[in-house]
């Protein structure tokens, strides 16, 4: 296992979420192969940096990057980036939790020499009794059947710090990093035991909010370098949703009505032909329903697979 990472938290407004994140990483069963924990808190307009703050007091590991304007999550990840020298990088948004071995087992990958950059596994702690719940942890759901066919990287993610920043005016950041390992000869690996709670949308106008960015900042990068991601390959996203589907028996109606949404979110990304510029670019809208990742004293499902 490498010897040190260094983590990198990009937030923007995270003051629901910061407090148990930092937590979360402070709990780590690899603490000690932790050497920094760096937030980089862009356009703050609530208490997510005097939380931050707070943190740095209690263990030096711990520091803030407070940028007066928000430039985007690109221009944050670059902030960190450049400044770190440590071999092994991780990326992290603020509005998670992660589990107690989830360092651990995103780095034991590394111990092969020709892994480049490693995925974690997101369990969302979504309410599955709702449509959008359940389209949420379905979504999930194939999103780890799939990285157990091909690696597919988000949410947290670990990679050798072999290159120095990625292009701005390209937005989807993990995308970006895992075409850049790959060019230089490493191959991508998943920790499904590098598990990560987040909360997805809880409302249809936030789900296809969130989603038709998501498709928008990939098909960038694909129609750019021709570079495409292994959940548009239809024969993978098939296999997925057949191994999903023998496992979980979901409801049919719903099931179907989670395939249209996509669909739809899917068509509504494609047509956005978003860039850095845009509205819906750089700057994109957050969907308040996803920032309270734990709600009140709702238990934390450890040892989810």
């Amino acid at each position: 296992m490498p010897s040190t990472v260094a983590i990198g938290v990009m937030a923007h407004n995270e003051e629901a979420n910061i407090a148990r994140l930092l937590d979360s990483v402070l709990a780590q069963t690899a603490l000690s192969s932790i050497s920094r924990v760096v937030v980089v808190a862009s356009g703050c307009t609530d208490k997510t940096c005097e939380i931050v703050e707070s943190y740095c007091g209690k263990d030096p590991r711990i520091s803030l990057v407070a940028e007066a304007q928000r430039g985007g999550k690109v221009t944050a990840i670059n902030a960190f980036m450049t400044s770190s020298p440590e071999s092994i990088l991780a990326i992290s948004g603020a509005d998670m939790v992660y589990a107690p071995t989830t360092i651990e087992a995103l780095l034991a990958p590394f111990d092969d020499p020709d892994v480049g950059m490693v995925g974690s596994h997101p369990v969302p702690l979504n309410d599955t009794s709702t449509f959008v719940g359940f389209s949420v942890n379905l979504l999930w759901k194939l999103h780890h059947e799939i990285s157990l066919i091909v690696p597919k990287m988000g949410e947290l993610i670990a990679f050798r710090n072999v290159f120095r920043g990625l292009d701005p005016d390209m937005l989807a950041d993990e995308v970006q990093i895992e075409r850049g390992i790959k060019a230089v000869g490493f191959k991508t690996a998943y920790a499904p035991d590098a598990i990560i709670y987040n909360r997805g949308p809880e409302t249809v106008r936030e789900f296809v909010a969130q989603r038709s960015r998501w498709v928008a900042h990939n098909l960038q990068v694909q129609r750019t370098h021709r570079y495409g991601v292994s959940t548009w390959n239809g024969s993978t996203l098939g296999r997925a949703a057949l191994a999903v589907w023998k496992k979980d028996h979901p409801r049919l109606d719903w099931f179907l009505g989670t395939a249209a949404l996509e669909m739809y979110c899917r068509m509504r990304g494609m047509l956005a032909r978003t860039t850095a510029t845009s509205k819906d670019g750089r700057l994109w809208e957050q969907q308040a329903s996803t920032k309270d990742v734990v709600r009140g004293a709702d238990p934390i499902p450890h040892g989810v697979k």
